[in-house]
């Protein structure tokens, strides 16, 4: 069976909003880095890779209560990448360096 690979980045969209000239309408939220993540892992990798955008503070409270806690903490920062559910990469979404780690575990072979 071909291993897939789900990756989850974990976000504070209040936080981390990248400025292009200095003006707001030309801003780039971690939001659009995730669904170009997307469409970039939907084309090497159709059916393979799922890409899911999650509002820290919106979505399901509970489920990443660990992740909050490493915030309040400062031992990580907005966005969180989790590969598999494996905190992988914080505080970037690094297109380059993903697509590595998802390299690197597709290779390793089948889940048995």
């Amino acid at each position: 069976m071909l291993q897939r690979v789900h990756i989850q980045i974990v976000d504070n969209p209040m936080e981390g909003i990248l400025f292009k000239g200095g003006a707001f309408e030309n801003s780039i939220t971690n939001k659009v880095l995730a669904d170009e993540l997307r469409k970039e892992m939907n084309y090497f990798y159709p059916s393979v890779v799922s890409v899911e955008y999650i509002d820290l503070f919106m979505d399901e409270e509970e489920e990443f209560d660990d992740i909050r806690e490493l915030l309040r903490l400062g031992a990580v920062n907005t966005p969180v990448v989790l590969i598999n559910g494996v905190l992988r990469i914080h505080g970037g979404i690094p297109p380059s360096v993903i697509k590595k780690e998802v390299e690197k575990l597709l290779s390793s072979g089948p889940v048995h």
